[in-house]
């Protein structure tokens, strides 16, 4: 079955972005959060999970976010990078889908809403469109993003001079490709200014395997164990008796689990005499915690057995859609601390953290990494792949 290489419409209205308006401190979200905390169910779970963020933010710990779940598709992605800007976040840990497919509407691509309970998914194939439950975009301008991540790679082959980098290193170099590429909006290019260090666990797992697998030039090898060395120094430097640490869970998934099993192994670290917990944790996710997976763990109950969670902190579990629950709860906190706000601790978070990414390795000319742009890969016809959510 041929398909187009570029569709030049879609097949029904047009998905935008979600973005924080400006806010006065006298916003009607702030406000209808603070009224849902005294009302029931998870409307009263969301304005829990509203003052808990609200004292994160007014308090000196280092704030861990996860991002799993189909987020940047959906068009959130624009609300990380406004909370890595405000520093109300100092650590990301997310899946590759999610700090990849932010690209597409960088890039020129468009997102187009359907019915998902009357599409006909073999006449999309036909058409040229790959589906996110009720969104699709072009499979061509997809298939173009992941080939223009081979240029990274031919990039960092370049200009790396050590034959490894750790995992974190690599997506700060990437956040620095995108930023002199002109995508200083995505998440990567967002965390590498402000110097946020960015996990992906899993990276194989999503578009960039695909770039990697294309790239004329492969090197250096990527070390993911050497993440966990580096996760945990900047734990162990937070963890109480420190500043202590908080941790957000937009849904649950590897990213999850990266940032809980930190706080056991700096107990192990430790002796294993005392509990080295998150101190507040926010979990916004539909996974059922009664099957057992830990994407539904309840970070106010299971999760506390296992040291993970302080029994005395400030711990909500919100099911709910992230796509409904992330703008509120962003546009509650523009218009509670205003348009300027950035958090008091950011400065100080940010200089220790970044500090720890520059001792991970040299460029290949003993200095920083060169600014490189790399050249737009045109779109082509070509045969399927296997893409990644």
């Amino acid at each position: 079955m041929a398909r187009p290489e570029s569709p030049q419409a879609g097949p029904g209205p047009e998905r935008l972005p979600m973005q924080v308006l400006g806010g006065d401190g006298h916003g009607s979200v702030s406000r209808l959060l603070g009224r849902m905390r005294r009302s029931a169910f998870q409307g009263r779970k969301l304005g829990e999970a509203f003052e808990a963020w609200r004292r994160m933010i007014d308090g000196g710990s280092l704030i861990c976010i996860g991002l799993a779940g189909s987020m940047s598709s959906a068009g959130m992605w624009p609300l990380v990078g406004w909370l890595v800007e405000r520093g109300y976040v100092d650590l990301v840990a997310s899946t590759s889908a999610n700090v990849t497919e932010d690209l597409l509407e960088q890039r020129g691509a468009r997102f187009w809403q359907i019915d998902p309970d009357h599409v006909d998914d073999e006449a999309l194939w036909r058409q040229g469109f790959y589906r996110f439950y009720d969104h699709v975009v072009s499979a061509a301008e997809y298939d173009a993003m992941e080939d223009f991540t081979a240029g990274f790679f031919e990039h960092l082959a370049a200009a790396w001079s050590g034959p490894a980098i750790a995992g974190v290193r690599l997506m700060h170099e990437f956040g620095r490709w995108l930023d002199a590429a002109g995508l200083g909006r995505t998440i990567a290019a967002t965390c590498y200014r402000h110097r946020v260090p960015l996990f992906v666990p899993a990276a194989p797992d999503g578009p960039l395997s695909e770039g990697y697998r294309t790239a004329k030039r492969k090197g250096p090898v990527v070390d993911f164990f050497k993440d966990y060395d580096v996760a945990l120094a900047m734990m162990v430097r937070w963890m109480r008796p420190g500043r202590g640490t908080s941790a957000i869970f937009l849904g649950g998934g590897v990213p999850k689990d990266f940032i809980q099993i930190t706080a056991t192994s700096v107990c192990a670290i430790r002796g294993g005499g005392e509990a080295s917990p998150h101190l507040a944790a926010i979990q916004v996710t539909t996974d059922n915690t009664v099957f057992g997976g830990l994407g539904g763990a309840g970070v106010n109950t299971e999760c506390i057995s296992w040291g993970k969670e302080s029994p005395a902190g400030d711990n909500v579990m919100l099911f709910t859609d992230l796509t409904i629950a992330l703008p509120l709860l962003c546009q509650g906190l523009a218009e509670h601390y205003g348009d300027a706000h950035v958090r008091a601790a950011r400065a100080a978070h940010a200089a220790e953290l970044g500090a720890m990414l520059d001792r991970l390795g040299p460029s290949s000319d003993g200095r920083r990494v060169r600014r490189a742009a790399s050249p737009r890969i045109p779109l082509r016809s070509r045969s399927p792949r296997s893409t990644h959510r």
